[in-house]
Order: C-alpha cells, then structure tokens, then sequence
C-alpha cells in the first residue's frame, strides 16, 4: 500500500501541474474493443476472453440471474414493494467526477425505475491501494454516504467500479497485474460489508496522453483497461476468489462484468466515434471536466438502458404491463396448499424447484407499443428446456401443476421452446417472433394477456412430477 506521504505528494504534484499538454493527441495504442483478436505486448485484446467483445453466453445467463435478485428491499434488506434498489459509484476522483455528471440525467431518465435510487460513494484520492483495505476509511464514507442518501448497505445492490493505482509504476504487465490484484480484493471487500451487491460493473480508465503530473500517466491508464479484462476473465474461468455461486462453494465476490470501456487514442476516433479532446479535461490533463465526464456518464446511462442485465432492474417493470401474480409471496392463499408450493422462496418467485429454493421467476423488461418486450425466466434446473406459455384469461386460485401452480388459461398458445443456459431462458431469442405477434395480439389493442414459463425438473422437488412453472405476468398491450 502507498504511504500517506506518498499520496500527499502526488495530490500536492496535481495542485501544482501546469496546463495539459494538449499537443500529445496520440499515444498510438488500439482501444481494447477495437483490438479484437489482436495482441498488446503479447497480451490479446477484447473485452472478453477470445479476443472478443461479447459477453460468453453461460455469464450473461448467470449475471440475468444474477440481476433478478436486485428488487426493491426495506432498510433490513428485505424485499419491499416501497423499498429501493440502490446503484453506487466505488472508486476515486475521476469516479466522482463521472458519476456526477451521471446521477442528473438518471435523475431526469423516464424510462428508470422509481425504486432505483443513484448515490454518490467515490471519493477523491481513494486510489485502488487505498481502498483495497478493508479497514481504510474509505468504507465508512460509503456508509456515510449511504446513510445521507437516506438508504441503508443493505439496499446497496449494485455497484460501478471504476480505480487506478496512484504514481504506477513498474511497466507492464506488472502494474497493470498489481492492479487486478487490488480489484479482486476490492470487490471481496464490497461482496463481504455489502452482501446485496449481486452485479459490478467495472470501468478502466480514460486517455491520459494530456496527463502532467505522475497521478496516472500513459500508458497505464490505456493498460489499466487490461487489470479490468484479466479481473472479469478471473471470474469466468471460476477463480474461488471471485466466486459468485453459492452452488460452487463461498461466495465472495459480486458477478461482474464491463461497464463502459471508455479508453479512446486522444482525437484519433475509435470504431464508434469516441475521441478525447484536450478540452474534456481539467488542467492537469488527468481529471475529465464536466465535458468529458458526461462522455462517461452517457455511456453508463445507455448500459443501464441496452445491457441486459441492467436493463432488468433499472428500467424495472414498464407502467403499461401489469403486475406479476402467480408468485410466492404468501399474498395467495393458494400457494399453501399441497407440495407443489409447500415451499416457495423469494418474493414474486414460483414454486420451489429441485435446483432453487427461490422457485422459478419470470420477469419482463421493454415496452408494450411498440413491442420490446422480452421475457426472461431464471432460477430454473440447469441445461432444462423451458416452454414459454401464453394464456387468453388467468386463473385466479390457481391449479396444480408439476412442482408448481399454473395460473394461465386457454386458450394457451405456446410462445416458444428455449434450452436454459445456467438456469435462464429468454423469449424471443434473437430475431425471434415478438411476443405480442406469436401471442395473437396487438400492441394499443388494451388487450391483456398471461404469461408463465414452463420447465423441466427432472429431479423433482416434489415427487412423482417431472416438471415445473414460474410465476405469472399479466401484460396488457
């Protein structure tokens, strides 16, 4: 860790730098998205394993699992229909300065689900050594923080992570391996004072090649983008250090993945346009100023509208859908009878399954009119076939089915088959059939359809049945 005097010294150079050196508009380096297959210094490129910037399919369909246990929770962390969902910054000051320009416009998004509430808990000077202990002060400022806000750290279920080593040095890979290590153990520290934080989303940081002081020059700061790539890429191949699944032994770490990677080569554009201007900064050519810290912010704001499973809890359920029912929440009476839901798990869960005690849980993101409407069925058996099931009419007590109760009527046309990947299972696939077209309905018709998911649970929870359903939704379109 950095003595204090070392970190003096380095806020005390960034008082005093001169202006950004504005004439370094290059630094020569491939964007990691944009360098693909291709090698950095022997060490390959993309965002995920392979060269690419695709998530591997078995970790979304684990972060979309993850992602359904971000639900509205009371200050004791108990899910509450007028609890919050509270989405957090970690890091240091360039941290502080995106998000800040961030929470307004989340503020005034309304597509954003009123029980997600953003709070500011990156703080200035709190570099990646710092924090990466767990008794820094640090942590009781997130508290602090938190507690301002009005929430509580167990209504903290989301986080974005975004941390650089202050006054690297040691080249590469060492610093940039130095720098995984600290968040890795920033992230346990978070999963073990936070235990709701379920998703991480971790950033890297943005061009320095305007950089005058020693804070985070090039090229660590391009580099710096590796720690978070070899960081996810941990989790992926199944590091315990890293480990999220409490079916694969101590969890200890949230699931994480990539939040916007936002390293561009000075005014050279990457593939998507992203540039960075001598005046997105502050004069030390490290600090975005308001202009560049609301390229960021854009960026987080889109991958809480695009990125599945973000899109799940932060646009939440749309005002034109209606509720989900069907569920064990013990607010139907007939959820108490017989075995198929003599256990049922978390609020607006099914029945329980052989696999999970929290049963089966549909949910939807997207619009009605137009049609953008995905429906995303998890905590089921693994490798299992799900049937997504559309009824003309619900059944208000509900009938025995399988392990579960079916709460869909005829006529019930089958929507589609899908094979789970780690539990989960979306309709449509893509470029499938809308659910409102293959449902025989119109989006703006003010027709009302419901919507179960039915799967295969070979291993019963309730012998002699071989099969299993999820909650119900009612849609009105």
């Amino acid at each position: 860790m950095q003595s204090l005097p070392t970190l003096f010294f380095l806020a005390a150079l960034a008082a005093v730098a001169p202006a950004q050196i504005c004439t370094n508009t290059s630094v020569g380096f491939v964007p990691l998205d944009d360098l693909g297959a291709g090698f950095h210094l022997g060490y390959q490129g993309g965002l995920y394993p392979g060269g690419t910037n695709v998530r591997p399919s078995a970790h979304e369909a684990a972060g979309l699992s993850e992602a359904t246990y971000v639900v509205p929770r009371d200050a004791s962390g108990a899910p509450s229909p007028t609890g919050r969902i509270v989405f957090a910054s970690i890091g240091m000051s360039n941290t502080v300065n995106e998000w800040s320009q961030l929470m307004p416009l989340a503020s005034a998004d309304t597509l954003r689900d009123a029980h997600v509430q953003l709070v500011q808990c990156a703080q200035g000077g709190q570099s990646a050594a710092v924090i990466a202990d767990p008794t820094a002060p640090y942590w009781s400022y997130v508290d602090s923080q938190l507690a301002a806000a009005g929430a509580s750290p167990a209504q903290l279920q989301v986080i974005w992570l975004k941390e650089a080593i202050a006054g690297p040095g040691g080249g590469f890979p060492l610093a940039t391996q130095q720098l995984q290590g600290y968040l890795v153990t920033i992230l346990q520290i978070v999963k073990s004072r936070y235990p709701n934080v379920r998703l991480a989303y971790l950033s890297s940081r943005i061009y320095a090649g305007y950089a005058t002081t020693l804070l985070n020059p090039e090229p660590y700061a391009y580099e710096s983008g590796f720690a978070v790539k070899w960081t996810i890429e941990q989790q992926i191949v199944g590091s315990p250090a890293l480990n999220y699944d409490a079916s694969l032994g101590p969890v200890v770490a949230p699931w994480i993945a990539w939040g916007p990677y936002t390293w561009a080569d000075g005014t050279t554009p990457r593939s998507d346009g992203l540039t960075w201007l001598c005046s997105d900064y502050n004069s030390d050519g490290t600090h975005p100023n308001p202009t560049g810290s609301l390229k960021v912010a854009t960026r987080l704001l889109d991958l809480c509208h695009t990125d599945p499973t973000a899109a799940l809890w932060y646009l939440g359920t749309p005002s034109t859908p209606g509720p989900s029912y069907c569920a064990g929440d013990g607010a139907d009476p007939f959820l108490t009878v017989g075995c198929p839901c003599a256990n049922f798990g978390a609020l607006g869960h099914g029945c329980a399954n052989s696999a999970d005690a929290a049963g089966g849980l549909l949910v939807q993101t997207g619009t009605t009119n137009p049609d953008t409407i995905v429906l995303t069925a998890s905590h089921m058996p693994l490798t299992s076939t799900s049937l997504f099931l559309k009824g003309g009419s619900n059944v208000a007590t509900g009938i025995p089915f399988g392990d579960g109760v079916r709460c869909v009527e005829a006529p019930i046309v089958r929507l589609g088959v899908v094979q789970n990947v780690a539990g989960t299972a979306s309709y449509p696939q893509p470029s499938g059939v809308p659910v409102s077209v293959r449902g025989g309905t119109t989006p703006g018709s003010g027709l009302t359809g419901y919507y179960q998911n039915y799967y295969r649970n070979a291993a019963a929870y309730c012998a002699p049945a071989t099969y299993n359903i999820t909650n119900a939704l009612q849609i009105t379109w």
